[in-house]
């Protein structure tokens, strides 16, 4: 069965970090388009384990779908989800440190640090919840 607790940890501090980076966003007139932009991969994570697990409640291991009607092609969906979940979040926090370094180094984009570190925060978070999730037979 999935770590429904994490799962549910995951989109409540999501949630919050959604609600704050806009804020945050908004207040410093920042680029609407580069703040979707970094949290693009905890959102994908977000919105793909809901539909399957909240919504579909689908499950990770194979033999608890085996008796549903759509079990069995919600598990499939997650199978072949996870790996590419993992890549995108991996990827999303190697950006992220490299926008922040990068933005460290020029002092005038230095309002940009708080949405790229909890961008890299909520990454590692993602990445620890698809783990957790893992499909199993």
């Amino acid at each position: 069965m999935e770590n429904r607790e994490l799962l549910v940890a995951y989109l409540a501090t999501w949630l919050v970090y959604l609600v704050a980076i806009h804020c945050y966003a908004w207040w410093r007139r920042l680029c609407q388009p580069l703040v979707i932009l970094s949290h693009a991969a905890p959102t994908t994570v977000a919105v793909s384990m809901t539909c399957i697990f909240l919504i579909g409640r689908g499950a990770t291991v194979r033999q608890l779908t085996a008796y549903s009607e759509g079990g069995a092609d919600l598990w499939s969906l997650w199978a072949g989800l996870w790996p590419l979940l993992l890549l995108a979040v991996f990827g999303a926090w190697i950006s992220q440190m490299f926008w922040t370094i990068i933005i460290c180094a020029n002092r005038e984009h230095r309002i940009w640090i708080p949405i790229t570190l909890s961008g890299a925060a909520m990454c590692v978070f993602a990445f620890m919840t698809v783990i957790e999730n893992f499909p199993s037979t």
